[in-house]
């Protein structure tokens, strides 16, 4: 192995004749377990490794990508249920997705994404004497976050994706392109020396180009949301649950607020926000408790930030938390204080 120890570095290259060390690097980058799929000794590979990171998250890489490559195939398994999106795009050979009873074969002009809810088997299969993959992991953390910025309401965790990518549109040659350039050995390379601007850059236009270029349940609302203008009224809704969230405001005083009645409140946010008030309200709550946690200047307790932030149930808090943003307070403040 080239370059630094796994454990701390945020891009390496790896080559080796031995499947028991493919396993074992393959297995600490992505989590993952793998097995031959032909029980001969001879196994050539390449690994080339990098992660961009979020200026949100400087402690926690939000893409992982790869390129692999081995002189014969293998099977990727993962037993532990993730809502990671997974990207798999096949330059050589080709790949069998194999979820429950069912299986999906992606080849050359495809690539497959999938998240791994249940146990998931991927068959690398070689074509000829060589199998060649570009593999990149984005975390559902930052895919919730991200289309929460964009759309402003709860993000549920199984995005309905795939699993099969036709590479033929306009759009997802785009995106092909742009995977085949963070998973070439040159941008591998180099990324380590990127700045955390730009790579937080790269993270946010990579989200965005795969879920424009990609149908999944929030396809609709994303080009609804970028069509349709919002009412002035609403618009002074959110201004004033933003200025008064910490107090927990009632849907009468934001209805008051923005001179409309609560009825036509509530009918308002489901038209264009697709999402109650209360539950948009307690989103921007849970973010603002969040930024707490992150940046942990005062030293308070979890439960002492959370009641500033309008919740005093501990127990209700943490479950909302936790469904929002895929980890507890207790691990977001675990990462630090944020890299500004």
């Amino acid at each position: 192995m080239e370059g630094n120890p796994l454990d701390s570095v945020e891009t390496w290259q790896c080559v080796g004749d031995s499947f028991e060390k493919f396993q074992d690097v393959i297995c600490t980058f992505f989590h993952w377990n793998c097995a031959q799929e032909s029980g001969g000794p001879d196994f050539q590979w390449q690994m080339n490794l990098g992660v961009l990171k979020s200026q949100e998250d400087r402690n926690d890489p939000q893409i992982h990508m790869a390129r692999l490559i081995s002189t014969s195939g293998f099977v990727q398994i993962q037993t532990t249920a993730s809502h990671d999106v997974i990207i798999i795009m096949p330059v050589k050979g080709y790949l069998n997705l194999r979820r429950g009873t069912m299986t999906q074969k992606v080849t050359a002009g495809q690539a497959m994404i999938y998240q791994p809810m249940g146990e998931t088997h991927v068959s690398h299969i070689a074509d000829g004497q060589t199998c060649e993959a570009y593999i990149i992991k984005v975390s559902f953390s930052w895919v919730q976050r991200f289309l929460f910025d964009i759309l402003q309401l709860p993000v549920e965790r199984d995005l309905r994706l795939g699993p099969v990518i036709d590479l033929g549109t306009p759009k997802a040659r785009v995106l092909s392109r742009l995977i085949s350039t963070l998973c070439s050995d040159a941008f591998t390379f180099q990324s380590r020396d990127l700045s955390p601007s730009l790579q937080h850059r790269l993270v946010e236009t990579f989200s965005h180009l795969l879920l424009e270029s990609i149908p999944h349940r929030y396809s609709d609302r994303m080009q609804t949301t970028k069509a349709g203008p919002m009412p002035n009224y609403l618009r002074l809704a959110r201004d004033y649950m933003q200025r008064e969230a910490r107090n927990n405001p009632s849907m009468a005083d934001v209805a008051k607020a923005a001179n409309i009645s609560v009825r036509t409140l509530e009918t308002s946010f489901r038209a264009h926000l697709d999402v109650t008030p209360h539950a948009y309200l307690r989103t921007m709550r849970l973010k603002m408790t969040r930024q707490a946690l992150m940046e942990g200047r005062d030293g308070r307790s979890i439960a002492d930030v959370a009641a500033a932030h309008g919740f005093p149930h501990a127990g209700r808090f943490a479950q909302y938390y936790t469904e929002l943003f895929g980890e507890s307070p207790s691990e977001t403040r675990r990462k630090g204080p944020l890299a500004l």
